[in-house]
């Protein structure tokens, strides 16, 4: 009878042990869990997986978290869609515009709707961090024969980034392909380019050859952000992401860090070597 009470509590304590370990390897499991982030494919931001400014900078962001962070490179709208749709816990990097698009008209039905006003359909499924990573210049790329009135954009046939589209709303042309706009400058398909100084002045330096009736204008300077979806957990992850960035702003870090991206606007003929 004893052997029997004795065998039934080694079992009911091996049971708890398992128990307790399935518990505890959960909880690991799911505390350790990869973070996941999409980032455009870009010169000098991110060139693939493992190259890249803002490769790096999501490294030392892992290293600040104590979390791994799985990275996507991506074409630049399929990015926005990842943040959007949640496939990805954010994205990186995005400007914030300085409009209320959440206050525009929307079409009257039947009404045709232009390309910018389809690319905000996925607007309010994501939100901005907190914090700034760094400030980006927008420069007009337009011919030499050109001449161009900034504050009439609208009267051109001028093209920018498909997904920035919203945010540039005088602009009504995207583009997936910087070179690509660039030639299309060149040969005067089209009346400019608007895009990053950061990502199409390494192009324009390449093909330089090719290009050689370009030139360039200041346009905007915008406020870089991440990206997080509007959901409690992407809400979260952006006061957690946005401290740690402070933090590495305050130590000289991020400007460390950041500074092949983020620098004072210069006139054409560029001196910057990438």
């Amino acid at each position: 009878m004893n052997k029997n009470k004795d065998l039934l509590n080694v079992i009911f304590g091996l049971s708890l042990l398992v128990l307790f370990s399935a518990d505890v390897n959960g909880y690991v499991n799911a505390k350790t869990e990869p973070l996941r982030v999409s980032i455009p494919k870009m010169p000098v931001h991110a060139e693939n997986h493992h190259k890249g400014v803002l490769i790096d900078f999501v490294k030392a962001l892992a290293k600040k978290l104590d979390q791994d962070i799985d990275v996507q490179v991506v074409p630049f709208s399929r990015s926005i869609y990842y943040v959007s749709t949640s496939k990805v816990d954010f994205h990186l990097p995005f400007i914030k515009p300085s409009v209320d698009f959440s206050s525009q008209k929307q079409p009257k039905a039947g009404e045709e709707i232009k390309s910018n006003v389809k690319s905000q359909q996925h607007l309010h499924n994501f939100i901005y961090s907190d914090a700034t990573i760094f400030q980006v210049n927008f420069v007009l790329y337009s011919h030499v024969d050109a001449n161009i009135d900034l504050n009439n954009i609208d009267d051109y046939k001028i093209e920018t980034d498909s997904a920035h589209l919203p945010f540039l709303k005088k602009v009504s042309l995207g583009s997936n392909c910087i070179t690509c706009s660039l030639k299309k400058v060149q040969h005067k398909m089209t009346d400019g380019y608007i895009f990053a100084d950061s990502s199409t002045d390494p192009l324009l330096q390449k093909n330089n050859a090719l290009l050689t009736s370009v030139k360039r204008e200041f346009y905007q300077k915008f406020a870089v952000k991440i990206l997080f979806p509007n959901t409690d957990k992407g809400r979260k992850l952006n006061k957690k992401v946005s401290a740690v960035i402070e933090g590495m702003r305050l130590t000289g870090e991020l400007k460390e860090l950041l500074s092949t991206v983020d620098f004072p606007y210069g006139d054409w003929p560029l001196q910057r070597n990438y």
